[in-house]
């Protein structure tokens, strides 16, 4: 239970965006690792900033069968 209180309830979009920028392409995974932040609230804003141009998704394909991975990176 002490773990969830750790997790932060929001980003800006423009704290998200800075992290991409620092230290991306970033999974969602890895977004959450860094900031704290729940998966969902993460691809909310993650949409946000893809529909406004400043952020988009970029599949990597796996070795393996299913889904690729889908890192996203700020726009310069």
């Amino acid at each position: 239970m002490a773990k969830a209180a750790n997790i932060k309830k929001g980003i800006q979009e423009e704290e998200l965006l800075q992290i991409l920028k620092e230290k991306g392409p970033l999974t969602r995974t890895e977004l959450m690792e860094i900031t704290g932040v729940p998966r969902t609230t993460l691809y909310d804003k993650l949409v946000k900033l893809i529909l406004k141009g400043k952020v988009r998704k970029v599949p990597v394909k796996g070795n393996g069968r299913g889904r690729p991975k889908v890192y996203y990176e700020a726009i310069s």
